[in-house]
């Protein structure tokens, strides 16, 4: 018997995009889709899918709200949280409110597919993505305030010459420490790092320049 899906999304391509993808799941059936957070309730009671996957931000309800809800009249569903943009403390509530499934939206087709799988399967799954932010944000506690030093001085703009005068440590400690930052963070690039450090609330975006 196919595992019969709904796929909510405020956004027609993305739901249209993870319809195509799932198509090469031969046991698995897409049998409604929504728009907003109230049509995804409503659908969901109607059809009792395997498995939801909802986008966290939709007008009406948000899909945390989508969850709560629906798992009320349709308990055996399995559900999957995609998300564009939020916080590691959005993700970590996410996770803690018992939905089997969370993913940033970055991630690919196949990870995507694998994560359908699995939490059809009984997994609870944290995509990798979503997973490495929130690690970043433990980490992130544990800076010395050397490393946010010279985290608010890459925010500023500086290089690693002008921290270094400005800091009064040596070029070659700035990028060791800037070394340090990216791989607390998980990430390959100084773009990244202060992307990180906004969402982790250690830079204020005003001041990146």
């Amino acid at each position: 018997m196919k595992k019969r899906i709904v796929i909510a999304d405020d956004h027609q391509f993305v739901s249209w995009s993870l319809a195509k993808a799932l198509s090469v799941l031969e046991d698995v059936d897409i049998v409604g889709s929504a728009t907003n957070g109230i049509e995804a309730i409503v659908e969901i009671r109607k059809t009792a899918p395997d498995c939801a996957i909802l986008d966290y931000n939709m007008p009406g309800a948000n899909g945390l709200e989508v969850f709560l809800e629906s798992r009320r009249w349709s308990p055996a569903t399995r559900f999957i949280l995609l998300t564009g943009s939020t916080t590691p403390e959005t993700l970590e509530t996410l996770v803690r409110s018992g939905i089997h499934g969370v993913s940033l939206k970055d991630a690919t087709e196949t990870e995507i597919i694998d994560m359908v799988r699995r939490v059809l399967d009984g997994a609870i799954v944290v995509g990798a993505s979503a997973a490495r932010l929130m690690a970043a944000t433990s980490d992130a506690l544990a800076l010395t305030d050397r490393e946010l030093a010279v985290l608010q001085a890459i925010a500023r703009g500086h290089t690693n010459a002008s921290a270094a005068e400005s800091l009064g440590i040596s070029p070659k400690t700035v990028d060791s420490h800037r070394t340090s930052l990216m791989r607390k963070f998980a990430v390959g690039s100084t773009a990244s790092l202060l992307v990180a450090a906004v969402r982790a609330g250690l830079v204020d975006p005003s001041s990146i320049r």
